[in-house]
């Protein structure tokens, strides 16, 4: 994985590079100079232009400077903020937590819609692009129409969460930024396995990540199973892969797995708490619950498992409950203060974080 990305990223750098080097040729002996040959009209109604190619590899045509753009798709703006390019948002689909502090700004956005788009009201704004996910064609198509350039981005695996990191810096022109943060994540994914390396398969801690919804569980296409792994986990449900998000597995199947670790996604839509399922006399035979290691994922405003650069400092709060003899909590602090340092240039309390 982090020989791909970094690949990706070391060509993205030689492309600007050779992009901003290339000289005028000098005309043929004998020949005219070129500043006396016939030009072409210059037209000003026709600003310079540039390509990318997106995750559905498709060539999408943007400004040489894109200024401003529009999203209703949240994981896009967790991914903007670390990038320092908040300031081109004209409309997101809402601000919460940690972006709040950031990026205040943010809160007064206007938005073009909440999970549906607004056609008529994104016209209106006609910002420089509109960055959306990769499998919502429907809308993909629809705001092309207006001739809106969009930008599908794909998130949802660590190799693809990468991609997307230097497809943004690419889009928004802060590519040696996003080259910055992959470089320090993948950092962070080697540190992980280096710790855990000589651990024998069977000694290994099993774990599952549950979704918002009992008996929904991370399989192992998901970042969230990737996560697991590399904290030295076994996730007992990496055979599952469906390409949905969080695939129903079931709480017999669950039961079944009975793994040491149960880690909680920290949606505020979920049907269930931690400490419900501690309690409940049905989840009492469970490895997790008698061990009392079932967590909800931190942060209280944050998310360390939604798909975003945050996910690093995820990994290694998984690996401290698993292997606490391996890393322990003033080491993960420690990550945690250089991780947001790097991030938004700032560092903030455990109690304000809430891990």
């Amino acid at each position: 994985m982090r020989l791909r990305i970094l690949s990706l990223a070391v060509a993205l750098l030689l492309l600007l590079g050779l992009a901003g080097c290339s000289n005028t040729p000098r005309p043929a002996s004998g020949s005219s100079s070129a500043a006396s040959q016939p030009q072409p009209a210059a037209s000003a109604s026709a600003p310079a232009t540039r390509q990318v190619v997106d995750m559905l590899g498709r060539t999408v045509t943007l400004p040489e400077t894109v200024e401003t753009a529009a999203i209703i798709y949240g994981v896009a703006t967790n991914l903007m903020l670390p990038l320092g390019v908040a300031d081109r948002l004209v409309a997101i689909n809402a601000s919460w937590g940690i972006l709040n502090v950031v990026a205040p700004e943010l809160a007064d956005l206007d938005t073009v819609g909440q999970g549906a788009v607004d056609l008529e009201k994104l016209a209106q704004m006609n910002p420089d692009v509109f960055i959306h996910r990769a499998n919502d064609q429907r809308t993909i198509t629809a705001v092309e129409k207006l001739g809106i350039p969009v930008v599908a981005i794909e998130p949802e695996d660590t190799d693809k969460m990468l991609e997307t990191l230097l497809l943004l810096g690419e889009v928004f022109g802060v590519t040696e930024r996003a080259v910055e943060l992959v470089a320090y994540y993948n950092d962070k994914v080697q540190f992980a396995q280096d710790l855990v390396a000589d651990i024998p398969e069977n000694a290994r801690k099993t774990a599952i990540m549950m979704g918002s919804e009992l008996g929904k569980v991370a399989g192992g296409d998901m970042l969230q199973s990737a996560m697991i792994e590399t904290a030295g986990g076994i996730n007992m449900a990496r055979d599952i892969q469906t390409g949905q998000t969080w695939p129903v597995a079931g709480t017999e199947q669950i039961f079944s797995w009975n793994p040491d670790y149960i880690f909680c996604t920290n949606s505020k839509t979920s049907d269930y708490t931690p400490e419900g399922l501690l309690q409940d006399p049905h989840w009492s035979e469970l490895a997790a619950v008698q061990g009392a290691h079932l967590y909800k994922m931190p942060s209280t405003v944050d998310s360390w498992e939604f798909p975003g650069l945050a996910t690093c400092i995820g990994f290694l709060w998984m690996l401290n409950q698993m292997y606490p003899e391996r890393y322990d909590d003033a080491a993960f602090a420690a990550e945690v203060d250089a991780y947001y340092q790097l991030a938004y240039g700032q560092t903030f309390s455990r109690e304000f974080l809430g891990y």
